[in-house]
Formats: structure tokens, sequence, C-alpha cells
């Protein structure tokens, strides 16, 4: 038997039936039950980058990643730290109910998300003409509006060149790039089925090459799985506060500072650096010197004084 317990299990509707154990996959029973479980422990598809926090988080640090993977994984748009690997957006955007649905929407999300996919694929026409990029959202009515706009903004066709999917439609399937919307943004940090860790472990593990988290930092924070990415993020400087007009973050000037400086512009700062705090060395021994001559010996003096 093959499969991954700290993924998506079978969807269970009746809570009755969830409270009875109906939920837990015979997997998972036979693992409980003793059984011996051998892991598969190195991972073929994810950026070593992307890799990281699940490791971490789900599988207590044992994911190795196989060989040649970080280079295989490189893509052009790595060059843009908002475009790297790993990467959270904090967006508090406002979350809302559409009448009868039972699902829940954000569309200050669908808002930046757009946005970021225009200057993907007018940056790298590559994601234009062929579809290595998903959107995902654990809510299948935030995949409807999504749906919908990019409809109305790139036309017909858009959906040859974006796969838009729930979560669980997309368990098992992979994607060059996968944007994850989380959704929920609200002041009680409720949550709802978002904060199963097993949904979070297959949203963030869909891209080979960049994965982009979208969502309310402050409201995910609740759960201590998401505490954990939004501190990893931060901590490994792939963070981003995103502030109204969302435009405005993939201006020209904000797209310039978020370049990743290459091994030989960060060498050629560095002694550009040294070179400038040697003339300053320099200017300042030649100041201290203005009152000495040539021997070395004080001018007004003639010589050293004597004992």
């Amino acid at each position: 038997m093959i499969g991954d317990p700290l993924q998506l299990p079978a969807t269970v509707i009746s809570p009755t039936a969830e409270r009875f154990g109906y939920g837990t996959s015979l997997f998972k029973r036979l693992q409980e039950a003793g059984f011996p479980v051998h892991l598969l422990k190195t991972q073929y598809r994810m950026h070593p980058e992307i890799s990281i926090f699940p490791s971490k988080e789900f599988y207590a640090g044992s994911l190795e990643d196989g060989d040649l993977l970080r280079n295989s994984t490189r893509r052009l748009w790595h060059k843009h730290r908002c475009f790297g690997p790993f990467c959270f957006f904090d967006i508090d955007g406002a979350e809302s109910q559409p009448s009868g649905t039972g699902s829940w929407v954000n569309e200050d999300e669908i808002e930046f998300i757009v946005l970021m996919y225009h200057k993907l694929a007018s940056q790298y026409l590559t994601l234009k003409s062929s579809s290595q990029l998903a959107i995902i959202s654990p809510y299948r009515y935030q995949v409807k509006l999504l749906h919908e706009k990019f409809r109305t903004t790139f036309g017909e066709k858009y959906n040859q060149s974006v796969d838009i999917n729930t979560v669980d439609g997309f368990q098992g399937r992979e994607k060059d790039i996968a944007i994850f919307s989380c959704v929920r943004s609200n002041g009680e940090s409720r949550i709802g089925f978002v904060s199963d860790f097993r949904r979070m472990n297959v949203g963030i593990t869909r891209a080979r090459s960049s994965v982009l988290v979208v969502g309310s930092a402050s409201t995910l924070m609740q759960d201590d799985h998401w505490k954990n990415l939004v501190n990893n993020s931060k901590e490994r400087n792939c963070y981003f506060k995103v502030s109204k007009p969302y435009a405005s973050f993939f201006n020209d000037t904000n797209m310039e500072a978020l370049k990743v400086q290459s091994k030989m512009e960060k060498k050629i700062l560095e002694l550009n650096e040294f070179v400038g705090q040697t003339e300053l060395i320099t200017d300042h021994i030649e100041l201290g010197n203005e009152g000495i001559g040539n021997d070395g010996m004080d001018a007004d003096d003639g010589g050293f004084d004597e004992d």
C-alpha cells in the first residue's frame, strides 16, 4: 500500500460520521495499529527552497531533495524575490460569504492574483503559451470567481495558460508555479477548514519552481501551522506586506528593488564598498599628515625631543 497520511483523506460530509472515525483512511488505521511504515524520503518535484518548510513542519525534517533538483527547478522569474521559490504575500483583504453558498470568497486576493499573473505572463512569455501556472484555493466559490475574473480580463482562452482549481481537486498534480489563495481574513481569526494541516500541506507542495501564498497573516497566524509558515517566510526574507493600490507593488520601480543580486553583483558591490572605505582611510591619513615633513619629523621642531 502506498500513500501519504499527511495529505488529504477522503472527504466526509457528515460531522457524525467524522466523529465516529469514518474520515480516517485505511492507510492511517494500519499505521496507528503499529504496522511498519517505510518513508520514501527523497522528493523529486520541488525546488529545495519549497521543500524546507513542509519537511520541517510535517515530516520531522526527514525529506531529502533529489540530485541536481535545485538546478532543474531554477527559473528566470527567480531573479525577482517576489517570484522566488517560496513567498508569502500578506494582504488584509475582506472575506465574504455569498448567500446560500456555504463557501467563502476574498475579492481583494483575486484582484492581487490577477495583477500578479499579468506581471508574470507579460514578462515571461512561456507562461502564456503553456499551462504551467496553477491558482488553487480551498474554497470552491473563490475558484468560481477566479474563473470569472480571468475570463473577463484575459478572454475566453485564459484556461489554456492557467489552471484554476480547488486544493482538493489539485491533489496529486503539479505545475511550475502555484499561487495559493487562502481566502480567510477576519477579526475573529476564524479560518475554517483552512486549518486542516493536510489541506495546507497539499496546497504548498503543488509547485515545482515557485509557490506563492496569498493570505491574511493576522488571521492565519492564530493557527500554529500557519503561524510557523508566516514566521518561516519572514526569517527567510520572502515575506511581503502588500497594501492598496495593489498595482503599485508591481510597478517598475518596486520590481527593480526586488531584483535578486547575483553572486557576481554582490562581489562587485562588496568591492565597491571596500574601495570606498579605503579611499576614506587614505583621505584621513592625508589630512593628518599635512604638518609632517618628508623625513617624518615635526616641521616646527626640526627633530625628536631629547630625553
